[in-house]
């Protein structure tokens, strides 16, 4: 069965390749001054009938310097799910009728080749030419998803996998530009850069809308979503990068896709100078772990928010983007609890996106493309439908379109910072040191951190990444000694970070083989944080410790937790025997779901590029991707939550 579908789906299904295009490599260079200015491309839609989202959309349009004549208002339902006749008559009819009335929609027939993915043959429809509008900003209390509508029926030839006509709206407006296009399916993308990133412009208008939506549980974060953006923009991003892997070993795993995905985010952020941490258990990582000032997060795989964002001391930094990848992280986005969109931005997240109904994993965004693009300096938007296979699916992306996490390159933020003094100086500094260790010079690495250390004296920032530093070269006698100034600096007031440096102090010894001091942390940890060192799964690698090295003597703390974890598991035994298989929460999508969706993806036609975009942006070599890599080009689905 999978054999058969595989074979199928290597037809030449993806869409609008008119005539041949270049094939550049994937490259990425921050915009400059020649850049189209996006905000002059850009409506914000309201919603008329909700209270709040008028004002909303004012307070973004002043704050993006979008004239008042660009703000378009609509009386939709207040629900987040509705039918596909109310977007019709709701949504986009009104939105099509505003267009046309200003000239904005003039569209021409054509004929898209293959635009419906899984099928072949062309497609006649109207496009639009000189579309003005590139980017569509739409506001909380325009409604979320489009449900399925059982009276749309797709052609046999589509399999069943690939049918659905119900969608994210904001996919589907994305598509706005073209008539004709048939409801059922995944449309093609045609930004899609799987050939290079690159800004957006009107060759790419002529086909589609970059469409997000500033949303969240309350007016209030929406609001703050919008501030945070344009304050970071003053210098860029700063702060911590997390990333947390299923850690699937087996390369034939659909599944992996995923990880790898995540893995090349990682090592993206390391090349350009973040301090970044990596959880690689299969588990979602705890809610002990001691993540703090997270700049950006990226993991999977659990239904609704867990791990450290439960705890409040996991902060964001103002700006952040974090993502988690699930069938229906953003089933609602207007709830602080329920699902992944909603609670990330209620802890602090500048820009998410997310799944509202399930969306198969190849179908849902390119990590690495969307962290390249970012890294690049392309706003939020161009990010976001940069690493998108699809539109007309079930992906939707909150957050400010216009929101460059990083407008210019690094040294020119950097004298900004400088210039004005900003509070986060420390972390572009600590940046440009990182950076120097990444070149490999430790003469010029140690003397930019004997400058750290002077110009920022008993700064707690300063200490513990000028001490991760010297752990990444494997100085570690002087990462030893500033991890020891860290805690002395922060005595007992702070908590979370104390528990995070015993943690890399411990895995410090450890790796030196300083089997006693690696003991003597392990039960300062087990005696001070005994809920996060059992969570955290240091309390195993203590255990696994004085196992390899013959210890039979244990300290009375982790004496105390092997005692433990040997009656956990006789417990365990015994309830495993008498145990029930458990009932699904929702049906999971088969092994023949992902077979059938398997190299859906794999031959993509690319658009003609009449006019060579302005500069095409290089990333860090982790994010080339292979010329012909089945993995890459595998989807499969997420599933239902674990």
């Amino acid at each position: 069965m999978f054999r058969e579908l595989f074979a199928l789906l290597l037809l030449p299904c993806l869409a609008l390749n008119l005539v041949g295009a270049p094939d550049p490599d994937l490259t990425a260079t921050p915009p400059t001054s020649n850049t189209p200015d996006l905000a002059a491309h850009t409506v914000v839609v309201f919603n008329r009938a909700d209270p709040d989202s008028q004002s909303l959309a004012e307070f973004y349009a002043k704050a993006r310097s979008i004239p008042a004549d660009r703000i378009l208002s609509l009386d939709a339902p207040l629900t987040e799910e509705i039918t596909r006749a109310e977007y019709d008559s709701k949504i986009r009819l009104p939105l099509e009728e505003i267009f046309t009335s200003r000239g904005w929609l003039k569209r021409a027939e054509n004929f898209l080749p293959n635009p419906i993915l899984g099928l072949q043959g062309s497609v006649p429809v109207q496009q639009s030419q000189d579309n003005p509008i590139w980017i569509m900003a739409l506001i909380r209390g325009i409604p979320l998803k489009i449900s399925e509508d059982p009276t749309l029926l797709a052609p046999e030839a589509l399999m069943a996998q690939l049918r659905p006509n119900a969608a994210a709206v904001d996919s589907e407006l994305a598509l706005l530009p073209i008539q004709g296009l048939p409801l059922y399916g995944l449309v093609a993308n045609p930004y899609f850069a799987d050939k290079r990133i690159r800004p957006f412009g009107q060759f790419f208008a002529n086909y589609m809308i970059l469409v997000t939506r500033l949303d969240g549980p309350t007016p209030a974060i929406v609001r703050r979503m919008i501030q945070d953006a344009v304050d970071t923009e003053k210098t860029e991003l700063t702060g911590r990068a997390f990333f947390d892997l299923r850690s699937i070993e087996k390369k034939d795993d659909p599944y992996r896709m995923g990880d790898d995905w995540i893995e090349r985010a990682s090592l993206l952020f390391q090349a350009r100078g973040f301090e970044v941490e990596i959880d690689r258990r299969p588990d979602v990582v705890s809610k002990y772990a001691p993540w703090d000032q997270i700049a950006f997060y990226a993991g999977w795989y659990t239904q609704d928010c867990h791990g450290p964002f439960e705890m409040p001391s996991a902060r964001f930094r103002r700006g952040a983007v974090a993502y988690h990848i699930h069938s229906f992280s953003a089933e609602t986005i207007r709830s602080e609890t329920k699902n992944w969109v909603g609670p990330l931005l209620a802890h602090g997240a500048t820009a998410t996106m997310g799944a509202v109904y399930e969306p198969y994993l190849r179908f849902t965004p390119d990590i690495n493309l969307f962290v390249s693009s970012l890294l690049a300096g392309l706003s939020f938007a161009e990010a976001a439908y940069q690493s998108q296979l699809t539109l007309s699916w079930m992906v939707t992306f909150v957050g400010d379109p216009l929101y460059r996490p990083f407008p210019r390159n690094f040294y020119e933020n950097l004298d900004a910072a400088q210039t004005s003094n900003s509070p986060d100086l420390p972390w572009f500094r600590l940046r440009k040191a990182r950076l120097l260790a990444n070149a490999g010079s430790l003469s010029e690495t140690r003397s930019a951190v004997t400058q750290l250390l002077e110009d920022f004296p008993k700064n707690e920032i300063i200490l513990e990444g000028s001490a991760d530093i010297y752990r990444d070269l494997n100085e570690k006698k002087d990462a030893v000694r500033l991890y020891d100034d860290t805690l002395d600096l922060l005595g007992k007031k702070e908590p979370r970070d104390r528990l995070r440096i015993l943690m890399k102090l411990a895995d410090l010894y450890r790796r030196d083989d300083k089997t006693n001091q690696a003991m003597a942390t392990y039960e300062q940890l087990m005696t001070e944080f005994p809920d996060a060192a059992k969570g955290t799964g240091l309390g195993d690698r203590a255990l696994a410790l004085a196992s390899g090295e013959g210890i039979s003597e244990l300290p009375s703390a982790l004496a105390a937790y092997k005692d433990e974890v040997e009656a956990a598991q006789l417990a365990a035994a015994v309830a495993k025997a008498a145990a029930q298989p458990p009932a699904n929460v929702r049906p999971e999508a088969t092994a023949a779901d992902q077979a059938a969706v398997a190299q859906a993806a794999g031959s993509r036609p690319t658009l003609p590029d009449t006019t060579t975009p302005p500069h095409a942006p290089t990333p860090p070599s982790p994010t080339q991707l292979p010329t012909s890599t089945p993995a890459t080009n595998n989807p499969t689905d997420p599933n239902t939550p674990k």
